[in-house]
């Protein structure tokens, strides 16, 4: 059962990437359960039976679910649910901050009002809510994260390392600079400091930076998430207006920006000369890269698994809560990432119908290569 703002509608031996390999090959949880071994003991934990039974009432509070990752992260949670079988006896209430931060609050604290048996907060701005998790904490209801950076009392946020999916397409760009035999290069930035993640990926940039002293970063702008899209495409036409084909590359914090910023270029004629890197792996930037191959200017991105986030996080709930199981053991280290394979177009992009985060790194595919041929 899900209710939507208030309206009802009725690790056993298991590797990280195994858990990437099944969400994209199996196309669900059902059939990822026959396809790897302990697979079954991983979805369903040690007792799925009494899972399935116990009915649990559970907040969902999304800081911003028009947003293609609130979006996908509880997409997954859903399919999760409905793999398992307990959607027929869990009741999700998902609310809907808006991007309000102050309307999160007040979220966090309706759902400890309300005595619910779990709270789960997504991609939430969770450094001014501090009065309401003290709430939380003093509730004893626990509390769940999703990319929203770890604060006392969350058992667990699911998440990616933000250093490494900054650092991938950063340093890709580098070395794609490198290749076309620079040995002075332009780039301009977008950042985004809204967020904890895009906010470290843009601080990766600069240490990369500082290292790479023959790239001269010749601007960067700020932006917040309201209204994103055009202002990034404001911001890119500017720069192509005062730079034109000096500029190398365009760096940006998410996918979204990189597409704005692409079809800048595209609309400038100016493809063959400036790319465009980004992060995340969002469907509709790889069906771009897929169908524009060489003539898109967007070339390479990290992918992130919201949708094993959402199920993760599900899987946390049923054994933590539904199941009594030990917090400290399930969630050893409380923050919990998952890996961000480097997609490169032309090289690696999944397809169409495959998760963006089960493609393999294009790194290893490198590994992937020797290692066959050292086996013999």
């Amino acid at each position: 059962m899900t209710d939507i703002d208030g309206q009802s509608t009725a690790t056993g031996g298991v590797s990280r990437r195994d858990l990437l390999k099944w969400g994209g090959r199996a196309g669900g949880v059902a059939a990822a359960a026959a396809t790897l071994p302990n697979m079954a003991e991983f979805l369903l934990g040690s007792t799925p039976a009494y899972a399935a039974d116990k009915p649990l009432n559970i907040a969902v509070i999304g800081q911003q679910m028009s947003a293609q990752s609130d979006q996908r992260a509880w997409e997954g949670m859903q399919a999760w649910m409905k793999g398992m079988g307990v959607d027929k006896t869990w009741k999700m209430n998902l609310t809907d901050a808006k991007g309000d931060p102050g309307k999160l609050v007040s979220q966090i604290q309706d759902a400890v009002t309300a005595k619910v048996d779990a709270i789960i907060v997504l991609f939430a701005t969770l450094t001014a809510a501090h009065a309401a998790l003290d709430s939380v904490k003093s509730s004893g209801i626990p509390f769940f994260s999703i990319d929203s950076g770890w604060q006392d009392p969350a058992i667990a946020d699911l998440t990616s390392n933000n250093y490494i999916l900054g650092g991938a397409p950063s340093q890709y760009m580098a070395d794609r600079l490198l290749g076309a035999g620079k040995s002075k290069a332009k780039i301009a930035s977008i950042v985004a400091n809204f967020h904890h993640g895009t906010r470290k990926r843009g601080k990766v940039l600069e240490v990369l930076l500082s290292e790479n002293t023959w790239i001269e970063q010749v601007d960067s702008r700020v932006i917040q998430y309201d209204g994103f899209y055009e202002k990034t495409q404001n911001i890119v036409n500017d720069w192509l207006t005062r730079y034109g084909d000096e500029l190398d590359c365009i760096w940006c914090p998410w996918d979204e920006p990189a597409m704005a910023a692409s079809e800048a270029i595209v609309a400038k004629g100016l493809q063959d000369k400036i790319f465009v890197v980004g992060a995340d792996g969002h469907p509709t930037a790889l069906q771009r890269m897929r169908d524009g191959g060489a003539k898109w200017p967007h070339k390479a991105t990290s992918a992130q698994a919201f949708e094993l986030w959402g199920a993760y996080c599900g899987w946390l709930v049923n054994e933590i809560v539904g199941k009594g199981g030990d917090a400290k053991r399930l969630v050893p280290v409380p923050i919990v990432e998952f890996p961000t394979p480097l997609l490169v177009s032309e090289v690696n992009i999944p397809g169409k119908d495959d998760q963006p985060w089960s493609a393999t790194d294009l790194y290893y595919l490198y590994q992937d290569r020797v290692l066959k041929g050292m086996k013999g």
